[in-house]
């Protein structure tokens, strides 16, 4: 079983062989030994599998915001469709008011142009 040392421990050790070898020396035997305790290193494999879960994670976030997008647009289509229904009825409405008061109104111009007319013809008859 190994035993990772502190970093304490470490700088101690390095100093010590120094001081019993030259730097070099102490360089390569400080290398061989682990910086921290084996089952406190990350492996590759358990980096893959955290990493797989993020970008899961990750997926199903941006599959959902897709998702509320979506909706959102259409919501806004629909609204924007009634909102454009209800502008073209009230349009509609405006249009057949107007309409109602020319044919209303035009009638009453001609008897009253026909009126004029026939005023002017019994002056100039006179």
């Amino acid at each position: 079983m190994e035993t990772a040392l502190s970093e304490e421990d470490r700088s101690r050790l390095y100093a010590w062989l120094r001081e019993q070898t030259d730097e070099p020396l102490a360089e390569y035997v400080m290398s061989c030994l682990t910086p921290a305790p084996l089952p406190d290193l990350v492996t590759k494999q358990h980096l893959e599998t955290v990493l797989a879960a993020e970008f899961s994670a990750f997926a199903l976030t941006m599959a959902a915001q897709r998702e509320a997008d979506r909706t959102a647009a259409a919501e806004q289509r629909e609204a924007d469709h009634k909102a454009a229904a209800e502008q073209r009825e009230a349009d509609r409405t405006a249009l057949d008011r107007r309409l109602r008061r020319i044919s209303v109104a035009l009638p009453i111009e001609i008897v009253v142009a026909l009126s004029a007319v026939v005023a002017i013809t019994e002056w100039l008859r006179g």
